[in-house]
């Protein structure tokens, strides 16, 4: 069973932590822990804009965290990207995407994201929570590397 097609319980157990690993260990710039790291809260309790809370700030960017695996479809929730415009609006947000699966990785400025999920299909996790389904080959052909 694919990552994307597990319960979601089970998906929150390991959601985020072999990107946010990478991320640590790659980063050329200083940063600190900002974001949420599955508190012990009902997280669909909270406004979007908290429960989507950037994961690192620099001094020149909030950066938020993705992985991507073996289906080589980059899935943006569609409330994810609406909660991260707000942040963007306080402080730019940069997307840093791992991909797991070829173990390279990608900076997407905001303009780089916004324009990737213009044109995606829109798809739903089974729990029903809708995403733009971006083709990875597209990542690697936007942004920062």
């Amino acid at each position: 069973m694919s990552f994307k097609d597990r319960p979601f319980e089970k998906r929150f157990e390991a959601m985020g932590d072999i990107a946010e690993g990478a991320f640590e260990e790659r980063s050329k710039v200083k940063y600190v822990r900002f974001g949420l790291n599955r508190p012990p809260l009902k997280m669909s309790a909270l406004p979007p804009t908290l429960r989507y809370t950037p994961d690192y700030l620099t001094s020149n960017n909030f950066v938020e965290v993705q992985g991507l695996g073996g289906d080589q479809i980059f899935k943006l929730k569609l409330d994810k990207l609406e909660a991260l415009s707000f942040w963007n609006n306080l402080h730019p947000v940069l997307l840093y995407v791992y991909d797991s699966h070829n173990v390279r990785d990608h900076y997407l400025d905001w303009d780089s994201l916004t324009s990737l999920t213009q044109d995606a299909k829109i798809a739903a996790f089974p729990e029903g929570k809708q995403y733009y389904a971006v083709p990875a080959s597209l990542i690697w052909t936007n942004g920062e590397t």
